[in-house]
Parts: C-alpha cells; structure tokens; sequence
C-alpha cells in the first residue's frame, strides 16, 4: 500500500469515527465544532497514533479512542490560538473568532476540550491502564501550553532578540509534544517496552521541530490560491520564527529597523509583508529554515531505531509527507 492510500485509509476511521464523539445538542454549541473538524485537515497526529500501534504490534482499536482524543486536543488549542493571534482564516474559511466573536470562539475551543475527556474515557481501558496514560497526556499538554505560552511572552515583552536554540525549545512544545505523545499513545496502547515507547516519542518531538520550521516557511511561499490560511500571517503578527531570527541576525541599520517596525506591526500593509517576504527569499533565510528543517526530519529517523527496519518504514514515510510535502 502507498503512503496516499495508507493516509487515506487512515483518515477515513478517523473521520467516520470523530463526528460520533461531539454531542448534537445544544446545536448552536456543537454545531459549529463539527463544522471546524470537517475543514479537514492532515490528521497526522491522530495517523501517527494509529501507525505507532501498528508498528509496535497492536490493534488499531485499541489506539483509536486516543487517537481521536488527540485530534480533539489539536483542534481545541487551534481555536484558541487563533483567538490569541487574532488570525483571520483557518483551513480556507473564516476563524471561529472572526466568524463568531472572541466569547463564542473561547467557549467552543472549551467545548472541544471537554469532548475530549469525554472521548478518552469511552475507551475501554481498565483504570490501571488509563491512569498512567492520563499522566503522560498531562505532561504533554502542559509542554504544548508551555510553548504556546512562551511564543505569546515573547510577543507581549517585545523581545526580538530570540536565540535559534530559544525557538528550538519554544517549536519542541508548542508542536513537537503532541507529536511526540501521538507516537508514544500508539506504542503505550500496544503495550510496547518503554525504551520503545520513550524512542518513539523522540522521534515524534523532533519530527515536531521539523513540521514547525516547514510551516513556518509555508506562511510565506505558499501561492494565496493554495494556502489555507493568511500568506504571510507569521510577519503580521510578529513570530519570531527561525525565517525572522535568521533574517534579523544577518543584517543593521535602517533596513533592520524597518523590518523590525513590520514585525511589530508599526508596518502591516500587504506591502510591507510582500517587502519582508521578498528579503527573507533574497537574504536566503527561507533557504536556510529548509537546510534546518530537513536536519530535524533527519535526526528524527534515528530515532525509529528501537523498531524493526520493516516496522519502520510506514512511519518514515508519514514524516516524510509531513515535512517534505509541497503544503
């Protein structure tokens, strides 16, 4: 089976499995959740679940209810993230706080947590079991909010003096936790040694970079008529992603300054990002995140060593798609 059919495949269980999950009433509540969750999306997260099962020898029902919790969560902390960014559009359509307001956006990202718990403990997971995989979901959101959190400081106090290593830390959380608990749900809920367990979820933590850095460089080179979301975002809103912290070292003076006045937001027309965008491509910083991008993808291979070579192979392909794929 090719890596289009095995996502396909994939996507369909869960797809056909999550809508059952969200309550019809009050429709005005969850309505609106089953809406965001058919936009679509790539549904990585919750493939890696299911794909680490198989890979360490377990059933694809007994990983499912995890797998669903963990597109859950996903969705649940894009909501909020895009009331804390103010973004405008998410997957093509309207964000939940421009469509609905700031209140009701908070309200549904709550909505979709609380289906969430309630999804998790549906699972047939005796509590011996459930118990200590609560513990390890725990620490990984608390990792996902940390990172979450640190990205909104450093917006907040006007730091633009991030270091590369800050931003490393910063995309392990914000991105790489989740990856790396998809990849661990999978090998726990297959009962799997914990050196196994432990080695996949590094390898799903520094897949989590490489993703990060890649969707970083989306932001700014995918076509508008392609992209899902606002070409460009990342500038308006002042990321210090790894583009902006290599663009800022590499250069002073009144260029520096101008390019910082956009990152503030002192600078936001369309021309001001068009000019940002064009000097990251022209200063090879775009370049550059790809080089850092590709070394993450691969030091996160080595890290699928504690499986077997055939066992492997489904899970290089779904990093692959991930971090290599055009969008």
């Amino acid at each position: 089976m090719g890596i289009d059919e095995y996502l396909e495949s994939k996507r369909t269980k869960i797809e056909s499995s999550i809508y059952s999950e969200i309550p019809k009433e009050p429709e005005y509540i969850y309505q609106m959740l089953r809406e965001f969750i058919g936009r679509g999306g790539k549904r990585i997260r919750p493939i890696l679940v299911l794909a680490t099962a198989e890979a360490s020898s377990g059933r694809q029902e007994d990983a499912l209810h995890y797998a669903l919790a963990i597109e859950l969560f996903h969705n649940f902390s894009l909501i909020h993230d895009d009331v804390e960014d103010s973004s405008t559009l998410r997957r093509g359509a309207p964000t939940l706080n421009s469509e609905y307001g700031i209140p009701t956006a908070v309200n549904a990202g709550d909505a979709m947590y609380q289906v969430m718990w309630e999804t998790l403990l549906k699972g047939n997971d005796s509590p011996q079991r459930l118990v200590p995989a609560l513990k390890i979901m725990m620490k990984s959101f608390s990792s996902v909010l940390d990172g979450q959190g640190t990205e909104l400081y450093w917006q907040r106090s006007g730091n633009f003096g991030v270091s590369e290593e800050e931003y490393f830390q910063m995309a392990q959380g914000k991105t790489g936790a989740l990856l790396g608990l998809a990849c661990r749900l999978g090998a726990y809920s297959a009962r799997a040694p914990e050196e196994v367990q432990l080695g996949l979820a590094q390898f799903g933590e520094t897949l989590g970079i490489a993703f990060q850095i890649k969707d970083d460089i989306l932001n700014l080179t995918t076509p508008n008529s392609e992209y899902s979301k606002e070409v460009g975002e990342d500038i308006r809103s002042g990321k210090r992603t790894l583009i902006m912290i290599k663009l800022l070292s590499s250069f002073e003076g009144a260029e520096k300054e101008k390019l910082l006045s956009v990152l503030r937001g002192e600078k936001s027309s369309p021309e001001d990002i068009s000019w940002a965008i064009s000097l990251a491509q022209e200063r090879g910083a775009i370049d550059y995140a790809s080089r850092v991008s590709e070394r993450f993808l691969l030091d996160a291979k080595k890290h699928l060593n504690c499986l077997g070579e055939d066992e492997q192979k489904t899970l290089w392909s779904l990093a692959e798609f991930a971090v290599r794929k055009k969008g």
